[in-house]
């Protein structure tokens, strides 16, 4: 019985170890089979490899560019951009060289000393210099277009992997007050604001692309070949722009702001005759760390961009056509109610005057800034005329364009929706929208006789060698007033600077005309007109025989009483008339006259409502 049992065991080792041994055998046949598999498919691959070598063999194109790739780099360096002046020459955007730093991040591996060094000069973070090195591509920037001082720390560091290259960068000499108008250039050397962004196309120039050789560890071997320039610049823009006058208006603008201790304003000063832009003053335009820090209300171009309900500047270009179309004549009275007028079926509106008059001539509705006389004189006109006066003055109509980035354009609703009321206050200002632009145009068709003239900022646009592009010039759009009619009203708007709501804007040694606005604005929380938000504003041209200047300055939300436009902005015009007439060697009109400063300081703060 124990021997049965014996072998009947002995039978089930050997059957385990048969099984084993097959087992075995299976898995080495399978790993060959795989092996024999994987060597097939290598061989293959080199097969294929070797047949596409030898057989259908790379030209030689490919293989230099394949050992560019390995043994160069390719840089795209900012082209030079034409330079921008003014119409005497002066310079107000230009191209300089300034250093730039970029790095091979696979052999730039800076200690911890290094890194804090470079965080220091270059005020970077030392985290974003380590992802820096980390990068696995050959090229990277670290900082580029820096000053000299902080570049020539950088290079004493002689960090290995770190090289430096020569760009161009752009130098403003008028610093910060012209950033409005003139714009600025990104990094990527492309406009980025202004003229700059407005006529980016002719001011690039011809990108240049180098090649930078390295061995095989990457080290840069001809490291000077970057300094190469490039070989085509951008063309030159020559702007109607006067550097001078510019000068005058910012100083006496921002000092105007700062009496009347405002929100902002800003200052155009045209030629009549031509339509040339001579200064487009801005305010506030300070800002520390230059552009790039600089808040976007700061530099906005109000000037250009931003449109406003205009006021009582508006009351003589809508009594101008009444007397155009024989509507009315400067000697004719009207009957303006004491001040307080409201028309049948208006329940809540009443119109007042400052001054309140049983009755007023046509010349005293403007001089004493009737809003009751120009609507009595504008019924006459009816809606479809008075709308056809404001499009015909240049309100609305993109003929004002001039190639600024962002430039608006007023608006007027169809006079077919216009119920009495707004028919009412669009003739005295209020229930439009201008811009600065629309106005000084406006006005200068009255200082030149008659001629509403196209204004431009650019004068001409040239090559970098100095041939003639482009060449802008004087544009007449239309005549829209009469010469006789243009001489009654500037008659009629000097008498507002001697004996009206423009005191403050009589000069010392030449005679002047213009008109007073102070217009609400409409408070953007309560969607209703606030109740000290007020625009003061006044416009006007001198000499009064040969106008050689309109001026328009407005003072956004002055926060001292009183808010009117005689109050704030006349004087601004006084100096900017005044001393920019001299500049251009005009001969004084009228002799200088020690009691006028006296009285022009004593009604400072007397002058009454416009």
């Amino acid at each position: 019985m124990g021997f049965a049992l014996s072998y009947t065991q002995f039978l089930k080792k050997m059957r385990r170890r048969v099984k084993a041994s097959q087992a075995v055998d299976s898995f080495q046949e399978a790993r060959h089979r795989w092996l024999s598999l994987s060597l097939l498919i290598v061989f293959g691959i080199i097969s294929i490899r070797a047949i596409a070598i030898h057989v259908f063999s790379p030209s030689a194109d490919i293989l230099e560019n394949l050992a560019r790739r390995q043994y160069q780099q390719k840089i795209d360096l900012s082209p030079y951009r034409g330079n921008i002046y003014d119409r005497r020459g002066e310079p107000l955007a230009i191209s300089i060289r300034r250093p730039s730093f970029y790095v091979n991040p696979r052999i730039f591996s800076p200690t911890a000393q290094e890194i804090k060094q470079l965080s220091s000069i270059l005020a970077m973070s030392p985290a974003k210099i380590r992802q820096i090195s980390k990068r696995s591509n050959y090229f990277a920037w670290v900082v580029r277009k820096i000053e000299l001082a902080p570049a020539q720390k950088v290079s004493a560091l002689n960090i290995k992997g770190l090289y430096e290259i020569t760009e161009p960068a752009r130098f403003y000499p008028s610093g910060m007050d012209l950033a409005h108008l003139i714009g600025y250039v990104g990094v990527d050397n492309h406009g980025l604001l202004g003229i700059e962004l407005g006529y980016d196309h002719f001011l690039q120039g011809e990108v240049l692309s180098t090649r930078n050789n390295r061995d095989a560890r990457g080290e840069s071997i001809y490291s000077d070949s970057l300094l190469a320039l490039p070989e085509k610049t951008g063309k030159n823009i020559v702007l109607t722009l006067d550097s001078a006058i510019q000068n005058i208006a910012q100083k006496a603008l921002v000092k105007g702001i700062e009496k009347a201790n405002a929100k902002g304003g800003f200052a155009i000063v045209s030629e009549p005759h031509t339509g040339r832009i001579l200064a487009i003053a801005n305010a506030p335009s300070t800002a520390v760390g230059g552009f790039a820090r600089m808040q976007p209300e700061n530099l906005r171009n109000r000037a250009l961009t931003d449109i406003f309900e205009p006021g009582s500047v508006v009351k003589p270009l809508i009594i101008g056509r009444a007397l155009e179309e024989g509507l009315t004549t400067l000697d004719e009275v009207h009957n303006t109610y004491n001040g307080s007028y409201r028309e049948e079926g208006w329940k809540n509106t009443v119109i007042h005057d400052s001054h309140g008059a049983a009755s007023l001539t046509t010349e005293e509705i403007i001089v004493e800034s009737s809003n009751i006389g120009t609507l009595r004189i504008a019924k006459r006109l009816g809606p479809e005329k008075l709308s056809n006066a404001l499009v015909d003055f240049g309100f609305t109509q993109r003929e004002q364009q001039i190639g600024f980035p962002g430039q608006m354009f007023g608006r007027l609703t169809d006079w077919r929706k216009w119920d009495s009321v707004t028919f009412a206050t669009v003739a005295f200002g209020q229930g439009m929208v201008a811009t600065g632009l629309e106005l000084v145009q406006a006005f200068g068709a009255i200082a030149n006789g008659g001629n509403l003239m196209r204004p431009y900022l650019i004068d001409h646009i040239e090559s970098a060698e100095g041939g003639m592009l482009e060449n802008h010039g004087s544009e007449l759009i239309r005549r829209v007033l009469r010469p006789e009619t243009a001489q009654q009203l500037r008659q009629v708007l000097k008498k507002v600077v001697e004996e009206g709501t423009g005191k403050n804007a009589l000069l010392s040694q030449y005679t002047s005309a213009g008109k007073t606005g102070t217009s609400q604005k409409v408070d953007p929380v309560t969607k209703t007109y606030g109740k000290q938000l007020r625009i003061a504003s006044f416009i006007g041209f001198a000499p009064f025989i040969d106008p050689h200047l309109v001026v328009y300055v407005v003072i956004d939300e002055p926060g001292n009483k009183p808010y009117y436009g005689g109050t704030w902005a006349a004087p601004v015009f006084k100096e900017i008339a005044e001393e920019s007439l001299r500049y251009l060697n005009v001969a004084p009109d009228k002799a200088p006259e020690k009691d006028v400063l006296a009285k022009n300081t004593s009604d400072h703060l007397k002058t009454s409502s416009d």
